[in-house]
């Protein structure tokens, strides 16, 4: 054993003995440094731009999800660094320091999280203790022009978590444009009060976007909570049949894991998590790239040491 390791783990004895965290001694990406890094075949190309979204479990909290906080934060660092997407929705992280210590082991990255001082309105329904989405990008490509969280007004609908909307500048093969990033985290379960929430949700954000981005090429992308055919509450439609019934102005990537009935989940059979993108995105989608990639393939005990969702992925011409 190194003396360096040897060193770490008698820090973390010495800290619990007096009652402290060895946090507060060293740095998490310090502790969570791994021999065993995870290798992922890459889903991004050079000429794309590549879109990922990933609810995380619980991601940095100590109360819930994965017990082993170390083991997720490499495990997701390996998934992310080894994907090679350019920009991620994220959704579950919990812990800022936790998130801040993914992003520093991530070459090339930099990230947002919606309780960000940066974020209008961010610090006002994100709490540093709470579920929050943000975003990780690639810095050679994209540059944050800002970020608000949107719809407070259904906060409730939003089951506490209202969207973030990022403006985000990208540079690629030659040519630089401006689009619209919208991450979110719908109201969970099958009971008649969540669907109607999620239903509500959907309404206001499409009555958002029909009337603030009539234009524009937007990626509304995370964890949807419900499928797309039909609702996971048993007899109702999909809360999103107001989204998917206007395909003029709006399409689903993901409709094709609907329809093939692919889980996005490592537990449930319907795909939950999902990618909007308004018709000025849709003309540069990649036709059959999008993916619930599988990453259990690579992680061994999947579901109990990193999440319980898969990532979904896509790529689109620039």
């Amino acid at each position: 054993m190194s003396r360096l390791r040897l060193s770490l783990l008698l820090l973390a004895s010495l800290t619990a003995a007096c009652g402290g965290a060895p946090e507060d001694f060293a740095p998490e990406s310090t502790l969570a440094t791994r021999e065993d890094a995870v290798t992922l075949p890459a889903r991004g190309t050079a000429s794309t731009l590549d879109f990922g979204n990933w609810n995380v479990e619980w991601f940095g909290s100590t109360s819930n999800g994965p017990t082993n906080e170390s083991l997720q934060l490499s495990n997701v660092r390996d998934v992310i660094n080894g994907a090679d997407l350019d920009i991620w929705g994220m959704q579950e992280v919990v812990s800022t320091t936790s998130f801040n210590n993914l992003v520093s082991q991530l070459p090339g990255y930099a990230g947002l999280l919606a309780n960000a001082s940066t974020v209008t309105s961010g610090s006002s329904y994100y709490s540093s203790s709470e579920q929050k989405v943000g975003i990780i990008y690639k810095t050679s490509l994209v540059s944050v022009l800002s970020a608000r969280i949107i719809l407070t007004s259904n906060d409730y609908d939003f089951a506490g978590r209202p969207p973030l909307e990022v403006k985000l500048r990208v540079s690629l093969n030659g040519r630089t444009e401006d689009i619209v990033v919208i991450v979110l985290h719908a109201k969970c379960c099958t009971d008649s009060t969540s669907w109607q929430r999620r239903s509500n949700a959907s309404v206001a954000l499409k009555s958002y976007l029909d009337s603030t981005y009539p234009t524009t090429k937007v990626m509304v992308f995370g964890d949807w909570n419900d499928d797309l055919d039909t609702s996971i509450t048993s007899g109702k439609a999909s809360p999103y049949k107001n989204l998917v019934d206007d395909s003029l102005d709006y399409t689903f990537p993901t409709q094709a894991l609907t329809d093939a009935r692919i889980s996005t989940t490592a537990s449930y059979p319907d795909a939950i998590d999902h990618q909007l993108t308004t018709n000025e995105l849709r003309a540069s989608y990649v036709s059959g790239s999008v993916e619930a990639y599988r990453v259990d393939q690579y992680i061994s005990n999947y579901s109990n040491t990193t999440s319980d969702h898969f990532p979904v992925l896509s790529r689109y011409t620039w």
